[in-house]
């Protein structure tokens, strides 16, 4: 019997908060912790070298096509991000096991591909492309550098930059 082993590489990137107010938050951890803004999507923002907050009835319909009711109750609040070039390598391995899912893979409106599912304990998990990656896919596949800027909300300097950097 021959047995296949699936190499890939998954980078643990950063825990996500699913905050109340994505303005407060943004400010209470600006003010307290002096965090940089790594990228600010309105209703995502990164902090440099942090973790990120996402506007919680935004996320909850990214993540479940819908916003629950009561749904602030210490529950779903935290999601554990990563990311993989090798996002259809590891969707392979997921299926193959008893996971609770969220979502399989899906492309976001953004166009980053994500899985989404549960640890045992009902903490988020996401694994996701790298947004460079996603840049260059989508790039490839014949978005200019405006088209992309515009469909990623990634600034257009940050675009060129990363298409250079990788030519």
């Amino acid at each position: 019997m021959c047995s296949h082993i699936i190499m890939y590489s998954i980078k643990y990137s950063m825990p996500v908060l699913l905050v109340k107010n994505i303005s407060v938050s943004k400010k209470f951890y600006q003010d307290l912790f002096s965090l940089e803004i790594e990228n600010d999507f309105g209703e995502n923002i990164v902090f440099k070298n942090a973790f990120s907050i996402w506007q919680k009835n935004y996320a909850e319909k990214i993540i479940f096509n819908s916003i629950r009711k009561n749904s602030f109750d210490g529950t779903n609040n935290l999601e554990l991000y990563f990311e993989t070039n090798e996002i259809d390598e590891v969707w392979e391995k997921i299926e193959k096991r008893s996971i609770n899912l969220i979502h399989g893979l899906k492309e976001e409106s953004w166009g980053q591909r994500t899985i989404r599912f549960y640890d045992p304990d009902k903490f988020i998990i996401e694994i996701a492309e790298p947004i460079e990656y996603v840049i260059l896919r989508l790039y490839k596949a014949g978005l200019s550098e405006k088209e992309l800027s515009k469909k990623m909300q990634v600034p257009l300097s940050t675009v060129v930059k990363i298409i250079k950097n990788n030519s």
